[in-house]
């Protein structure tokens, strides 16, 4: 039953989860990602216009975790990049929880055990998204040790092509001022 009522309110509920979404941004960047339908410049707004619809799909139906795990990335990828804390970042799936049981309270539908299975759903939906924005926070991590490695090599191997240069023009005492 609550999965029928929900595959039917599917667009209203969707959009107001989106609405949801993006107003846990600051006021100007949610009426931007609300407003900005090109997704060159605005990739984070395309992404959840793109992702929520399937990520709601495969919570009523009950697919599995790994089928949702495209989707996922996408959405938490670019959060996890804004340096946002991991409630922050998965807060997303939270307000789904809210928006579909404001719906249901408010159509008036009995479904205290279908809504507790569904939660659960969203709960492992949930734990799966926290092994991803785990995954691409240690990405993020990597990407930045290997540029400070990078740039302190770069560094070692110009202070050495100093010091050869300075050899050959005259040695070490060269470098001692007069």
């Amino acid at each position: 039953m609550l999965d029928e009522y929900l595959s039917e309110k599917r667009n209203a509920v969707v959009a107001e989860w989106y609405e949801r979404v993006t107003s846990q941004y600051p006021p100007e960047t949610a009426k931007f990602l609300r407003q900005q339908a090109d997704p060159f410049a605005n990739p984070v707004g395309a992404g959840l216009r793109e992702e929520l619809g399937p990520l709601y799909d495969a919570v009523v139906t009950g697919d599995k975790v790994d089928r949702v795990d495209g989707a996922l990335d996408r959405l938490i990828r670019v959060r996890a990049v804004q340096d946002l804390k991991p409630s922050e970042a998965l807060a997303f799936l939270v307000e789904l929880k809210r928006v579909i049981r404001a719906r249901v309270a408010s159509d008036g539908l009995e479904c205290g055990a279908e809504l507790a299975a569904l939660d659960d759903r969203i709960d492992g939906v949930l734990l799966a998204a926290l092994d991803v924005y785990s995954r691409c926070r240690e990405e993020i991590f990597d990407i930045r040790v290997k540029d400070v490695r990078n740039r302190s090599l770069k560094m070692m191997e110009r202070l050495n092509e100093w010091r050869a240069r300075r050899d050959e023009v005259g040695g070490p005492e060269s470098a001692e001022p007069h």
